[in-house]
């Protein structure tokens, strides 16, 4: 197994990111489920319903990882402009 070229960079890639927001979602409803259910009955039901169930949103974060994986992104040299 090789790292890709570039590696330090890859925090740039949409795919790294999206990875990295399902990750840190994910750890805080397991390590704070009583803040999580807090901030979930808190929220107005017409955006509760918005919101779908934890499959959904595990299912829609891997479907965007993959998306953005495949997508096309700005060259390193196009990134600064």
């Amino acid at each position: 197994m090789k790292l890709i070229t570039d590696w330090r960079q890859s925090w740039r890639l949409w795919s790294v990111r999206l990875s990295a927001f399902g990750a840190a979602l994910f750890a805080f409803l397991l390590t704070a489920p009583d803040l999580a259910q807090t901030i979930w009955t808190a929220l107005p039901p017409d955006v509760q319903a918005l919101i779908p169930n934890r499959t959904g949103v595990a299912l829609a974060i891997s479907i965007a990882v993959t998306i953005a994986r495949v997508l096309r992104q700005k060259d390193k040299t196009d990134a600064g402009q």
